[in-house]
């Protein structure tokens, strides 16, 4: 899909406020509702958008174990492990990475038991290292677009 300028302005009103309606939108941009609607379900189609999220703030949810984990495992060992731990409650993300470890995982749970039993079930695969997130002193949620 070919994204042009108005595709980047409806992307970053979006990454701003998700819920802002498409007259919104529109009115900030200078197109019609219908017009911000239509490009809205081709950028959805061709996956530019993947999703409509809540950003929530965990710690207040009770998950106060708010941890990086960076696991060397050998490379061919990853899918097993992915299929392993797809359905631990509290991973946020795991990435391929370079460096040290080749997966980073991002986690909370609410417990350090919790964590602890997840740290050792990961260690079964590779050597760990665990860092705990203190806190985000900048902390963003989108990124200025533009066409290049």
């Amino acid at each position: 899909m070919q994204l042009d300028p108005i595709h980047y302005a409806i992307l970053n009103e979006l990454q701003k406020n998700s819920r802002l309606s498409n007259t919104n939108i529109g009115q900030k941009i200078g197109l019609t509702a219908p017009a911000v609607a239509e490009r809205i379900r081709k950028m959805q189609e061709a996956q530019v958008i993947k999703s409509f999220t809540v950003n929530l703030n965990y710690e207040k949810l009770g998950f106060n174990e708010n941890v990086i984990i960076g696991i060397d495992i050998p490379y061919c060992d990853i899918p097993p492990f992915l299929k392993e731990i797809e359905n631990i409650n509290g991973i946020l993300n795991v990435m391929k990475s370079t460096g040290d470890f080749c997966l980073i995982v991002h986690l909370i749970t609410k417990r350090i038991s919790e964590l602890e039993e997840i740290i050792t079930r990961f260690s079964k695969h590779g050597k760990t290292s665990t860092f705990r997130i203190l806190a985000f002193p900048l902390e963003r949620d989108c990124v200025k677009l533009e066409k290049n």
